[in-house]
């Protein structure tokens, strides 16, 4: 009688048991599909919104490392990131443009069809023939970045008015900054000469978004 009385309770626990089971099959399913709905909802989303416009680059003409001209003209249809320095600056320019030729290595292992540009913000100075000795002494690839150089108040425009960064001092190999202050950004420029970013060359978050900004313009 006592066997009796218990194989009811054995057979009502394995039906639970069962019935569990199936209430966590089901909802395991459930759960799964959520995921699977989230996962497919991050990849239909929208793209990212375009970059914001900054500022307008102005018309400007100057002569790169090989003396040839080079200007505003030239770059309308590209996207390009531009840079300032001087050859004979001691402080923040070699950083500058060690960032550029890590911006161009990164760009040529993607693909990524951009165009590298930097200002000599001392122009007397930096001749045609001091532009290309520079750029070897940087393994930079004339093929897409140029090293420009001109009349002093067509840079100083292009640099203020254009860019609307900072250029200040003269020449003086005897101060600790080579006697100029200019900005130390790079500058990404849409097709229609846009400015579309800033980016420090002294934040490392700054340097790897330049790239992805330049694909979404």
């Amino acid at each position: 009688m006592s066997f009796s009385k218990t194989a009811p309770r054995l057979a009502g626990s394995r039906a639970e048991f069962r019935t569990g089971a199936r209430r966590r099959a089901v909802l395991a399913v459930l759960a799964l599909s959520v995921t699977l709905s989230l996962l497919l909802g991050v990849g239909c989303r929208r793209p990212s919104e375009p970059l914001p416009k900054l500022g307008q680059v102005g018309a400007f003409s100057l002569l790169d490392q090989d003396g040839k001209p080079l200007g505003s003209d030239s770059l309308r249809g590209k996207v390009w990131v531009a840079a300032f320095f001087f050859s004979h600056c001691p402080t923040i320019c070699p950083r500058i443009t060690r960032r550029m030729r890590a911006l161009q290595i990164e760009a040529t292992e993607h693909g990524a069809p951009i165009q590298l540009v930097s200002f000599s913000v001392d122009p007397e100075n930096d001749t045609p023939p001091v532009l290309r000795a520079y750029a070897k002494k940087y393994d930079a690839d004339l093929r897409n970045w140029s090293f420009l150089t001109g009349d002093l108040q067509v840079v100083k425009a292009t640099v203020v008015g254009g860019f609307k960064l900072a250029l200040d001092g003269k020449p003086d190999p005897s101060a600790e900054n080579g006697g100029i202050i200019h900005g130390a950004y790079l500058v990404l420029v849409d097709r229609d000469l846009a400015i579309r970013g800033y980016y420090r060359t002294d934040d490392e978050e700054d340097m790897k978004k330049i790239l992805a900004d330049a694909g979404r313009i």
